[in-house]
C-alpha cells in the first residue's frame, strides 16, 4: 500500500523511529511509522519494532487502540490512520473550555484501551499524552511495545514519537529498569494521565489535583503495593467516584452560593460558575456568599479576561451589573468588614482593564468606582480614579455617558480639586469636573 501513497511531511520523530503523513489519490491521509536507518543496524531496536507490529496485529479492531492498516516487517514500517492531534495538544488547546464530564469520558476511553491490551498480556510501558491520539473524534492508544530503555538514553528516555515530559509518566520501578515494568506500572502512568487531563499541567507534583484525588493517588502511588490491582479495579473506582461526584454536583448546583461552588475541590467550569453567580444565592451574607469569593477568585486581569472571553460580552455585562447590585446591597447591611470597600474598587478596576472590547462593561465599572471614591470617600480608590483620568484611560465613546452620570450624582471629592484637567483629553469630562468644582 505504501507505494500507492504520496509523502507529505514528517510529523513526529523519536529515538528509534519517525512518523510521516502520507495521502492517497482520494485525499485520505495516513500516518506511516518507519524505523530510522541508524536503528535498523541495532538488533534490539529492530526486534522491538517488529514486536510492536505483532502487538498491533493482535489488537487491531479492538476499541480505543490505533488500528494497523498495513505493514512490512522486512522494510520495517507500518501504516495507521492519521490523527487530528494527540492528547497533549488537545488538552493544552482546550483546557479552559472542557467540563469535568468530557475530561473523564476521555480517560475512560484510555483505560478501556489499556484494559484490552492487558487482557492480551500486553504491557504498554509508554503511556503518555503524546501516545494517545484523536482520530475522527475518538481516542486511540498508539505506540505499543516500544516502551523506554532508560539505560540507553539520557534525560528520561524518549518515546517513539517525540513527546513532552514523558519521564513524568513512568513508574519508579520502570525508570530504574524497563524490564521491571508490570501491570501496576501502566496503572501508575494512567494515574498521571488522569492528572494531566484534569488540570492541563504536567504531573511532576500530583498533590495539588483539584478533584478525583483519591483515584489518582490509588493509581499513581510510589509504592507498587498501594496501587490498584488492575485496570478493572481502577475503572470500577472511577465510575463509583464519578457517580458520587455527579450526585453531589447535580444536587447542589441549583442551590450553591458562589462561595460554596468555588470552595469545591474540582476544576471550575466557566459556564457553571456563571450560572451560579447569576442565581446569586445568599444564605449567610451577601459579602461572604457572593462578593468576597468573586473578588478572591478573579484576582488577576488575565483570569477575568479568560472568563469574559469564554462567556461572551453580553453575559459579562450582566455579570458586572449584578456584582454592582450586590455591593450596593452590602452597603445597606452590617456584619462585614468595611475595610474591604477598597477591594470592591480594585476588583472593578481589574474588570475595567480586562474588558477593553466592551465599553458597556467599562462604563458600569467606572460609574461604581466613582461612587466608591465620591460617595464612600475611599482615599485609595480616589487615587485610583485620578490615575484613570490622568492616564486618559476612558474611551471617548463612553465619555459623555460617564460625564452625565457624575453630574447627575452631583458628588466629587477633595483630591479632584488638585487634578490638572489640562492633562485630560476628553473635553466633556473636563467640563463635568469643572462643573462639579463650581
Amino acid at each position: 500500500m505504501l507505494n500507492e501513497l504520496q509523502f507529505e511531511a514528517v510529523i513526529g520523530e523519536g529515538a528509534f523511529a519517525h512518523v510521516s503523513r502520507y495521502v492517497d489519490k482520494n485525499g485520505d491521509k495516513y500516518a506511516v511509522k518507519k524505523l530510522k536507518n541508524e536503528s535498523k543496524k541495532n538488533e534490539i531496536d529492530v526486534k522491538r519494532f517488529k514486536r510492536e507490529i505483532d502487538i498491533l496485529k493482535a489488537v487491531t479492531g479492538e476499541p480505543n487502540i490505533v488500528p494497523l492498516i498495513d505493514f512490512n516487517k522486512e522494510e520495517l514500517w507500518y501504516i495507521m490512520p492519521c490523527a487530528e492531534q494527540n492528547l497533549h495538544k488537545y488538552i493544552t488547546k482546550n483546557n479552559q473550555d472542557l467540563d469535568i464530564d468530557t475530561r473523564i469520558n476521555i480517560f475512560e476511553h484510555i483505560i478501556d484501551g489499556i484494559s484490552i491490551a492487558h487482557s492480551k498480556s500486553i504491557l504498554h510501558r509508554d503511556i503518555t499524552p503524546n501516545n494517545i491520539l484523536r482520530i475522527n473524534g475518538e481516542w486511540y492508544i498508539c505506540d505499543f511495545g516500544l516502551g523506554k530503555d532508560y539505560s540507553k538514553h539520557t534525560q528520561g528516555g524518549y518515546s517513539s514519537v517525540q513527546g513532552y515530559g514523558s519521564f513524568n509518566y513512568a513508574a519508579p520501578e520502570q525508570v530504574d529498569n524497563l524490564k521491571d515494568a508490570n501491570i501496576q506500572s501502566d496503572i501508575y502512568s494512567l494515574g498521571k494521565i488522569l492528572y494531566f487531563i484534569l488540570t492541563g499541567r504536567e504531573p511532576r507534583d500530583i498533590s495539588d489535583v483539584p478533584t478525583y484525588k483519591f483515584i489518582i493517588k490509588g493509581a499513581a502511588s510510589e509504592r507498587i503495593e498501594d496501587r490498584y490491582e488492575n485496570v478493572s479495579v481502577l475503572k470500577k473506582e472511577l465510575l463509583k467516584h464519578q457517580e458520587l461526584y455527579s450526585k453531589l454536583n447535580n444536587q447542589n448546583i441549583e442551590k450553591n452560593t458562589v462561595r460554596e461552588y468555588l470552595s469545591k475541590e474540582n476544576p471550575i467550569d466557566s459556564n457553571e460558575l456563571y450560572e451560579v453567580i447569576m442565581k446569586s444565592n445568599i444564605y449567610d451574607h451577601v459579602y461572604y456568599d457572593f462578593i468576597e469569593p468573586i473578588i478572591n477568585y478573579f484576582e488577576t486581569i488575565s483570569k477575568i479576561s479568560s472568563f469574559v472571553l469564554f462567556i461572551g460580552e453580553d453575559k459579562a455585562l450582566e455579570f458586572v451589573k449584578l456584582f454592582i447590585v450586590n455591593i450596593n446591597k452590602c452597603y445597606e447591611q452590617v456584619g462585614w468588614p468595611f475595610s474591604s470597600l477598597n477591594s470592591f474598587g480594585y476588583f472593578l478596576n481589574r474588570f475595567y482593564k480586562a474588558t477593553p472590547q466592551s465599553t458597556a462593561c467599562q462604563l458600569e465599572c467606572l460609574k461604581e468606582i466613582w461612587e466608591l471614591a465620591a460617595c464612600h470617600d475611599q482615599w485609595a480608590i480616589q487615587d485610583l480614579f485620578i490615575d484613570i483620568l490622568s492616564g486618559n484611560q476612558i474611551p471617548e465613546e463612553i465619555a459623555e455617558d460617564f460625564a452625565f452620570h457624575i453630574l447627575h450624582l452631583g458628588k466629587s471629592f477633595i483630591k479632584m480639586d488638585k487634578l490638572n484637567v489640562g492633562r485630560i483629553h476628553s473635553e466633556i469630562i473636563v467640563r463635568a469636573i469643572q462643573s462639579l468644582r463650581g
